[in-house]
């Protein structure tokens, strides 16, 4: 009978490519996670135009100032109102939809880009 030490662990090749993989994960979560931080942006300034009192009352004019304001002040990228903005009344006299939709190309590496759709919608005058 044999009773030797037996080895365990990971050997180098096997450390260097859990070492790659996390490498790579990390790099995508720092490519990322700045458009990600841009549209809870968009969607916080999106709810803080929704809890206007005079919300429900507001012209296109007025929703697109009042976020161009929003979205300077806050620092917001990636979004053209002129195009990304959509403003429907589905119900005569009732609550307006503002919906801000906008896409984020976000360059990994040489010809590898990530596509990111942002689709952020809120309803205002709601009773």
């Amino acid at each position: 009978m044999r009773t030797g030490n037996r080895q365990s662990g990971i050997t180098m090749w096997g450390l260097m490519v859990v070492a790659a993989v996390g490498a790579f994960f990390v790099f995508l979560a720092l490519k990322l996670i700045p458009a990600y931080i841009n549209n809870a942006d968009v969607k916080a300034d999106l709810a803080s135009l929704a809890s206007q009192p005079n919300a429900a009352t507001m012209t296109l004019y007025q929703i697109h100032d009042s976020l161009s304001r929003r979205f300077e002040i806050d620092s917001v990228s990636h979004v053209n109102l002129r195009t990304d903005l959509h403003v429907t009344q589905p119900n005569p006299g009732g609550p307006q939809i503002v919906q801000v939709a906008y896409e984020v190309r976000v360059p990994l590496m040489y010809n590898v880009t990530a596509l990111l759709d942002f689709n952020d919608t809120v309803q205002l005058g709601a009773k």
